[in-house]
């Protein structure tokens, strides 16, 4: 009774959101295509309860309302966040979740393996160890470390963390003012700084060196870190790739995730390389971008460096992984070869969709994924938002 008490709740709290949404868009989307909202509305319900388990905000951000643009078997190809979500626990085992979630337990896992990453030079945590690594346990000792010892210019990130949340540049320290000055210029006070990051048993800061881009991605973008997206699966046929995109920060930003207002991603041609179409924004906002708007450099047809060597590292770390079938990797593009970020287990599906303009239920992520008997045998899945 309490598990139906629940279910319920959840269903009127989701329709109330997609009535709230369907009002905020709809009319928009009517006065872009002229498809009514009632049609928006079932289409939007249809879509929440077929294969992709879409909501009504992701049928808005991929215009899914065009009819112009997409049929309605292209529309059931699309994947929603809820169900990329109930995709973890099907397809990966426990066990290695920790591993690529944990950027300590990730880090020393490639470095033991030979892998390019970047070199770390601190931690920030109230318990852990990392071998020859300097750990601070207190904020007063993260505090002396940052204004005496700590190398720059580094980047600072949190140890579990994602969509480039709370992630410092930093350039150098102003001992005069007392404070951090990053990449983008902006400035920082110690005690902000330090308390911007949960400092809980669970969590901690890694600080790293900014590594620096090739200088093919320099003249196109500028002197930081634009990262390759490459979304890989590993079965019994051996790791390879299902999609390639390219991540280009913008203006101030710190980070080149694509929900940092202004950032573009870009299409990349897996086989070699070769940039494609170049987007910004979400839904009705979508406009293509040829020129960076930073440097003015074209970016659609240029190809990126070391795009061989990069794709051959993401396979290789791909295999190194086998309870994750399904791959997320950002890999740096830098002046001393490709450079392995992170790996995520999940983040593998908005982007893909959006620069493509297509859904990923198809080809062979489709083949992929009728090993795990999907569709008939998730024929109720994620039918609930967590």
């Amino acid at each position: 009774m309490r598990r139906f008490s629940r279910a319920a709740k959840q269903v009127f709290s989701e329709t109330t959101a997609t009535l709230n949404t369907v009002r905020s868009k709809g009319a928009l989307a009517k006065q872009d295509t002229g498809k009514s909202i009632a049609s928006q509305f079932a289409e939007i319900i249809a879509l929440r309860l077929g294969p992709g388990k879409l909501e009504a905000s992701e049928y808005y951000q991929y215009r899914l309302y065009d009819d112009n643009r997409f049929s309605w078997r292209d529309k059931k190809q699309f994947f929603g966040r809820i169900m990329e979500n109930a995709l973890v626990p099907v397809l990966h085992e426990g066990s290695w979740l920790g591993l690529a979630n944990d950027k300590i337990a990730m880090y020393a896992f490639f470095a033991g393996l030979g892998l390019p990453i970047p070199e770390t030079f601190a931690a920030y945590h109230p318990l852990r160890e990392l071998g020859r690594i300097p750990v601070l346990r207190s904020p007063e000792a993260l505090a002396q470390f940052v204004r005496t010892r700590l190398p720059f210019p580094c980047i600072a990130k949190p140890i579990f963390g994602m969509w480039g949340r709370d992630v410092y540049a930093i350039r150098n320290y102003d001992k005069d003012s007392d404070r951090l000055v990053l990449q983008n210029g902006n400035e920082v006070e110690i005690p902000t700084f330090m308390g911007s990051f949960r400092f809980k048993r669970s969590h901690g800061v890694l600080f790293q060196e900014l590594l620096r881009p090739h200088d093919a991605i320099v003249e196109l973008c500028g002197s930081r870190i634009c990262s390759v997206r490459m979304v890989t699966l590993i079965d019994g046929r051996g790791p390879r790739l299902l999609s390639t995109l390219w991540k280009v920060a913008v203006g101030r930003s710190i980070a080149d995730n694509y929900w940092e207002p202004g950032n573009l991603v870009a299409a990349v041609d897996p086989r070699t390389g070769r940039v494609g179409q170049t987007i910004t924004g979400l839904g009705r906002d979508i406009r293509h971008v040829d020129m960076h708007p930073d440097t003015g450099r074209k970016l659609p047809g240029a190809v990126l460096p070391d795009w061989a060597d990069a794709v051959a590292l993401c396979l290789h770390a791909t295999a190194s992984l086998p309870g994750i079938p399904m791959q997320a990797w950002d890999v740096a593009l830098t002046d001393r070869g490709p450079v392995l970020l992170e790996v995520n287990v999940n983040g593998g599906m908005r982007l893909p969709q959006l620069v493509m303009n297509a859904g990923l239920y198809q080809g062979q992520f489709q083949e992929f994924l009728r090993e795990y008997d999907y569709p008939r045998k998730w024929s109720f899945a994620g039918l609930l938002a967590d």
